[in-house]
């Protein structure tokens, strides 16, 4: 993905978190006093922001997803129901292109607003997957679960080379 989106997001943090708070604080979020509220977004956004650089580093998307898993973990933590993880995800789905017109820069490509819905998607699938951490762990089957997330991210990262194939310098979902 482009520079500008990784860019975009890391400038436009304060923004956004402030815009899904003023949503967030009329859901099932409101129970969690104000200071917890945000829990760990602004750490996932910057995770989110590592791994859609251009040439992320090397583990930026698993840390990303071991960062949204810990953020589901500290929302079971927290008492909060599993289905207000969704709530939640769809709040900062609507707060970041909101929060990103209100920073008025230029408006993403496609290609980086479908990039950006992915990591999201993937935010919640790890985050899901974070909360009932206890359950994969209890089964041994936690370091599983979080290279599931992985591989079903088809939305971060380089494609992988066919095993016969030619490598492709594409993203998933391609520039």
């Amino acid at each position: 993905m482009s520079a500008r989106l990784a860019d975009t997001l890391e400038r436009c943090l304060p923004t956004i978190l402030y815009e899904w708070e003023r949503r967030a604080s009329s859901g099932e979020l409101r129970s969690v006093c104000a200071s917890d509220r945000p829990g760990d977004l602004a750490e996932v956004l910057r995770a989110i922001s590592a791994a859609l650089e251009p040439d992320p580093s090397e583990g930026a998307v698993d840390a990303f997803i071991e960062i949204a898993a810990a953020h589901g973990a500290r929302r079971r933590l927290q008492g909060v129901r599993e289905a207000c993880l969704f709530e939640e995800y769809d709040f900062l789905g609507t707060a970041v292109p909101h929060a990103l017109r209100e920073c008025q820069i230029a408006p993403l490509t496609p290609q980086d607003l479908v990039a950006l819905e992915g990591a999201l998607t993937t935010a919640i699938l790890a985050g899901l997957r974070g909360y009932h951490r206890g359950e994969f762990e209890r089964r041994g089957t936690w370091a599983d679960a979080l290279a599931r997330t992985a591989r079903d991210s088809t939305d971060l990262g380089p494609i992988p080379p066919e095993p016969n194939g030619p490598a492709d310098n594409q993203t998933k979902f391609g520039s």
